[in-house]
């Protein structure tokens, strides 16, 4: 189980982050949480923000 979970994060994007890719996401859960929590934009914010984190992670 180890050894797949070593695995598994070698080849993600966990492997090779810097703190570029936290300030990133850190930007991308604050869109989040505007569009869901306070409602600024929902439709155009949600995507935006889910994109962001998916293309930091990988």
């Amino acid at each position: 189980m180890k050894e797949i979970i070593l695995n598994l994060a070698s080849q993600t994007g966990f492997a090779t982050l810097d703190y570029k890719n936290y300030i990133m996401i850190l930007v991308a859960f604050l869109f989040m949480y505007l569009a869901i929590a306070k409602g600024f934009e929902p439709l155009l914010l949600v995507p935006i923000s889910f994109g962001m984190f998916l293309v930091n992670m990988f």
